[in-house]
């Protein structure tokens, strides 16, 4: 019998260094698409806290122009964050005190994430127990959120009147990504 024919066949692969090369490209090119996907994040966050303080102060203004004065809360029972979101809720009257059953809103809570149509007035406890706390948290218990207008890093936008300086009207700001702020001047990622 004769012997069968042998085709030799050249089976090549890919050498070490041929797929080191494309390892490397592929992490190039995915080391890019992370970075891109993130700065577009960044910017996203900021437009938004640029639209939300613009609503704010526009609300905040409005409330001015309601009540003859900006929200204040006299007394200091709540932080500044808080008394901003009780008076543009309709919480807090002109004079900064608690208001029960509230005033109309001035804001419109939708952008921000808050249903406030959803409470049942006759479950608001009494404003007088515990200086107004269990309303706090009545209220952070009914909206499932911090009674407070958060920026997109999710700290409190800052509200402060009146100002530290003196002057007229109010300041608001987001303390940007990073959540701090100077003392008392600005840093590079302070929104206002």
């Amino acid at each position: 019998m004769g012997e069968g024919i042998r085709i030799k066949s050249k089976i090549t692969g890919f050498t070490l260094v041929e797929l080191l090369v494309v390892l490397a490209i592929v992490g190039i090119l995915c080391g890019l698409m992370f970075k891109g996907y993130f700065y577009v994040l960044d910017k996203q966050a900021h437009k938004q806290a640029y639209v939300e303080l613009r609503v704010l102060k526009v609300s905040i203004e409005n409330y001015r122009r309601s009540f003859n004065g900006y929200p204040i809360c006299p007394q200091n029972v709540c932080t500044p964050g808080e008394c901003l979101f009780l008076s543009l809720a309709g919480f807090h009257n002109e004079k900064g005190t608690l208001e029960m059953p509230p005033y109309p809103a001035t804001i419109s809570t939708e952008l921000f994430g808050y249903d406030l149509e959803s409470y049942d007035t006759t479950q608001i406890p009494d404003i007088e127990h515990n200086e107004g706390k269990s309303l706090m948290l009545w209220l952070s218990q009914i909206l499932g959120k911090d009674v407070a207008f958060k920026d997109p890093w999710g700290n409190d936008y800052v509200y402060e009147y009146p100002l530290k300086e003196g002057g007229r009207g109010f300041r608001l700001f987001s303390m940007g990504p990073d959540g701090k702020t100077g003392e008392d001047e600005w840093i590079e990622d302070d929104l206002e």
